[in-house]
């Protein structure tokens, strides 16, 4: 009878042990540099939170600097499943997420935070929902305000006309174009060489990413308006994510959506002033008059977009009553 009780409770043992070993390791690609802020400061804390509430059965690999595909191809890569989750631009989606683009107008939001709990309430409140048919938004957040850094000094609607200026997204594209200057289409990874080569006089693009991809090394000089910014994703693929075990679902659960949104606003902002005092003895903002020239030239931006865009100006309208709910402190 003793023998047979053992024998039972080694194979008890052996039937459960692969069971309670096996975990489940997802891929995260990060086409941002490998010391990016965004790494250290919320997508490693995210990881090791969820694997801790995962009991085992999750480890989340990283995978930065492109190593899994580029902006422009991490979207198809979480999708085909060649990784399990990703961070992009938005705009970089292949056209898939026009709607999110309502956060790169300019003059529209002040800071990261107001306009990336818009965008999450956006989505949770089903108005862009549908966008996301494919993949499941983790956290939705809005960089910087694009700052435009050249290599002459820029202070008035005169001394864009004519320059080349590197637009990663087609409302910066139209950003320039507005502005008298003339587009280039670069990632922001290509920002860089661009402007050292001489291919632009200069770029959009928010201090944050500035420091990041080093931009301030070859333009000198930072006017520091609001003119407008990219929407950012941190997504996982669909199928993977409903393929998961409860604990590991209710771990990326807890730990995602507005918080891991809030979380990225905030970091994002703070992460904005850092990088905005590297070069603060050289930024230049727009007196009043100056800027009110540049909000009316900039103006008919807001309408096309809502004209073109799928539903767009019932998401401008949304999305204007959102940030005007979170600066009331109503959020």
């Amino acid at each position: 009878m003793l023998t047979r009780s053992i024998l039972g409770a080694v194979a008890a043992v052996l039937i459960a042990a692969p069971v309670a070993a096996q975990t489940i390791t997802l891929k995260l690609n990060s086409p941002a540099p490998p010391r990016s802020y965004l790494h250290s400061g919320v997508f490693e804390p995210w990881a090791k939170a969820v694997e801790a509430d995962a009991g085992g059965t999750l480890k989340i690999q990283m995978f930065y600097g492109g190593t899994l595909g580029h902006f422009g191809v991490t979207y198809d890569r979480v999708v085909d499943g060649v990784a399990d989750i990703g961070f992009i631009l938005t705009a970089m989606a292949g056209g898939k997420l026009k709607q999110q683009d309502v956060a790169s107008l300019p003059f529209e939001t002040k800071t990261s935070t107001e306009a990336a709990v818009a965008l999450w309430k956006l989505y949770e409140k089903g108005v862009t929902a549908p966008e996301f048919n494919q993949i499941k938004p983790l956290g939705i957040w809005v960089f910087p305000n694009a700052a435009l850094h050249t290599k002459d000094l820029v202070k008035a609607l005169e001394d864009v006309k004519g320059k080349k200026l590197v637009a990663s997204n087609l409302i910066a594209a139209k950003i320039a174009t507005s502005l008298g200057a003339t587009p280039v289409t670069f990632r922001p990874d290509e920002a860089y060489q661009a402007i050292s080569r001489g291919i632009a006089d200069g770029g959009l693009m928010p201090f944050t990413g500035m420091a990041v991809f080093k931009v301030n090394e070859v333009a000198k000089h930072h006017l520091d308006a609001a003119l407008g910014s990219d929407s950012a994703l941190l997504f996982m693929n669909k199928q993977k994510y409903d393929s998961l075990p409860a604990q590991a679902k209710a771990a990326i659960d807890k730990h995602s959506y507005l918080p891991l949104t809030e979380k990225l606003g905030a970091k994002t902002t703070e992460e904005w002033l850092r990088t905005r005092n590297i070069v603060k003895d050289r930024v230049v903002t727009l007196s009043p008059a100056e800027e009110k020239r540049w909000q009316e030239a900039l103006a008919p931006i807001a309408k096309d977009w809502a004209a073109n865009t799928p539903s767009g100006a019932k998401v401008l309208e949304a999305f204007r009553a959102e940030v005007a709910t979170v600066r009331a402190g109503k959020k």
